[in-house]
């Protein structure tokens, strides 16, 4: 799967906000970026600090890092020193051997991750400015449910976003069959995956929901069977009924939702799988997310009850589970300068809602803000 190179093809497509202020970042031959934490300065828990020669040789960071040492633009020695000491066992290597010239990456935590899973021996490093502002706004510690469904959100603090994009493997729904809407007979659960977020007094949901599909002939499934998108702002929406904008479970897709203007946003839903031409986009009224407005955005994955907004969650055997992010960014900045900042514990609010008992939630890339969700009315 190219999804980084997806990735950057929706960056390509937003139209983000303007008037940030320009930071220091390490960008990647890939595109991917983390932002620089200081220089010649005292390198903290996931940061990534740039040392001149001389700082880097007279008080070198400790062991708990690792170390890239840049020459030319190019990276000519990386020296993995918490991998050596905390993970094999090993003795510090030490610092790296330096020159004059050049300068020295150092990186901690998150920020050792991003480096480890970006660069290699030979590969180009740029560092530039970007419209990210000067200090980010930390997420809050904790925020309360919203009564009315079972379901995981990731959202962050409100600050200068330009938007949330991410690559989600879709999970498998299971209904219960023992609820079912007398009006029709189908379940009183169903099922997102979305993103989203809130400016102002507006909150917009945009993504995945589990949906009646339709086949070649126009005819629709007699039960939901198929990821859909759809948007919500003062109304609710959805794509049009054409097999091209269904996804199955398993399958994996490319989703944003980017700034596209003044009180406008963009929903972008693209397969990150074997058909990368089956893209849909929409923009729509999110009338909330003005210039200068702070923005918080947001991942959610959920099951949804029929009539049950506001009211306590209702039991159930229902539950969706082997959904997948494989890896998560906020924006800052406008267009293709945008830089993307992985959506890590550090700057999320973690909801697992009504309960964390019918939540599981299992990281796999902190760095890349990656984790599998599984979601049960039922808590095991």
């Amino acid at each position: 799967m190219r999804t980084l190179g997806m990735l950057l093809v929706l960056l390509l497509l937003a139209s983000a906000a303007r008037g940030q202020k320009t930071s220091e970042m390490v960008f990647a031959p890939d595109g991917a970026s983390y932002v620089v934490s200081g220089k010649d300065v005292v390198r903290r828990d996931d940061q990534l600090v740039i040392y001149s020669p001389e700082k880097y040789r007279k008080d070198p960071p400790n062991a708990s890092g690792v170390d890239v040492y840049v020459v030319g633009g190019k990276v000519v020695e990386i020296r993995d020193r918490a991998k050596a000491v905390y993970l094999d066992g090993k003795s510090d290597p030490g610092p790296v051997a330096i020159g004059k010239e050049g300068f020295v990456l150092s990186a901690h935590g998150a920020a050792r991750r991003w480096i480890i899973a970006h660069l290699k021996v030979g590969d180009a490093v740029r560092i530039a400015g970007s419209t990210e502002s000067a200090a980010e706004v930390p997420p809050a510690a904790q925020l309360p449910c919203f009564p009315g469904a079972y379901y995981r959100k990731a959202v962050s603090s409100f600050d200068r976003w330009t938007g949330i994009i991410g690559v989600v493997k879709l999970g498998q729904p299971q209904t219960d069959p023992a609820r079912l809407d007398p009006k029709d007979g189908q379940p009183l659960d169903n099922f997102s995956v979305y993103m989203g977020g809130r400016a102002g007094e507006q909150e917009i949901d945009a993504g995945l929901t589990w949906s009646f599909s339709v086949d070649e002939k126009g005819k629709r499934s007699a039960v939901r069977d198929a990821w859909h998108p759809f948007w919500r702002n003062e109304r609710w929406a959805e794509a049009p009924a054409q097999p091209e904008f269904y996804w199955r479970p398993g399958d994996v897709v490319t989703m944003a939702v980017l700034v596209a203007g003044p009180g406008k946003l963009r929903l972008v839903v693209a397969d990150a799988g074997p058909q990368p031409k089956r893209i849909f986009q929409t923009e729509f009224d999110a009338r909330g997310f003005q210039p200068r407005i702070p923005r918080q955005f947001k991942r959610v994955n959920a099951i949804d009850q029929r009539y049950n907004e506001g009211k306590p969650a209702q039991p159930t055997e229902a539950q969706v589970t082997g959904a997948e992010w494989l890896e998560v960014h906020l924006l800052r900045g406008e267009g293709a300068t945008a830089v993307r900042l992985p959506m890590t514990r550090a700057r999320l609010t973690d909801m697992r809602c009504p309960s964390p008992e019918h939540v599981r939630v299992v990281v796999t890339d902190e760095a890349r803000g990656a984790e599998k969700i599984d979601i049960r009315g039922k808590a095991k």
